[in-house]
Formats: C-alpha cells, structure tokens, sequence
C-alpha cells in the first residue's frame, strides 16, 4: 500500500524532527551554562582551535539548520498527500484521513465525533486508505 507507507513516512519524519528538536533544546542548555574551569598541571597550547563552547554553539546552529530543511522536505510531502486526500470524493475518508494522520487523534476521538462504532470505524478507514491508494496512483 503506498498511502499507508506514505502516511508512515510523514510520522516518521514528524518524530525524527522531534527528536532533532529535544537534541536542539540539550544544545541550547550546553552552550548557556558556564562550564568548570579545569585545575590540572599539564601546560596546554593556547591555539589549540575553537572552545568547547564554540563547538557547541555551532553545532546548535547546525542542527537548527537541519531542523528546517527537514521541516520545509515534511509540509511538501504533507501537501502532496493533503492534496490527493482532498480529491478523495467521500467526505467521510477524508475526514478519517485526516483526524487520524494529521490531527493524531485516538480511534475512540473519531468515532465519537462522527458517532460510528470503533469496528465502523475501521471498515470505512481501511476503505478510506484503499481510495488514497487510487489517487496516489493516479497523481
């Protein structure tokens, strides 16, 4: 199924960027504390290269840098699937599609709001995917 793969890549990418977002957030506590001095008697090269807080500010910077490349590669790929979602001419699947791939709500939250059973539900999913399939085919 290429909609279903494709549904599992967006979530894959949304979750590697928050992963990448706490790494930021370490980052950002390294490089605005104030490390210790070290007291040892070894003699040390004065240009010996960057500090260890400019190698972690930019690392900051590099990351943050990937975050958006990673962003903007995401909305394209949630664009391209939104669009062929909306060309999908059942407004119940898209619906689903949606409060499912994009909103992240539970089963029990979309049954409720559209007042169908948990197994109706899961009917009309799976013929939902079937539908994003042909589109995705077609596009």
């Amino acid at each position: 199924m290429v909609a279903k793969e494709s549904l599992r890549k967006i979530a894959r990418m949304e979750q590697f960027i928050q992963t990448k977002k706490e790494r930021l957030a370490v980052l950002r506590n390294m490089s605005s504390s104030i490390s210790s001095p070290r007291f040892d008697d070894m003699p040390r090269n004065p240009n010996k290269g960057k500090s260890r807080l400019e190698e972690t500010i930019l690392k900051y910077i590099d990351l943050e840098n990937e975050i958006k490349a990673d962003e903007e590669k995401l909305e394209h790929e949630k664009l391209i699937i939104l669009e062929t979602i909306g060309k999908i001419e059942e407004p119940e699947y898209q619906t689903i599609l949606i409060s499912r791939y994009f909103k992240h709500q539970t089963w029990d939250e979309i049954a409720n709001c559209l007042f169908y059973t948990k197994r109706w539900l899961y009917s009309l999913h799976g013929r939902a995917l079937e539908k994003l399939d042909e589109k995705l085919m077609e596009f």
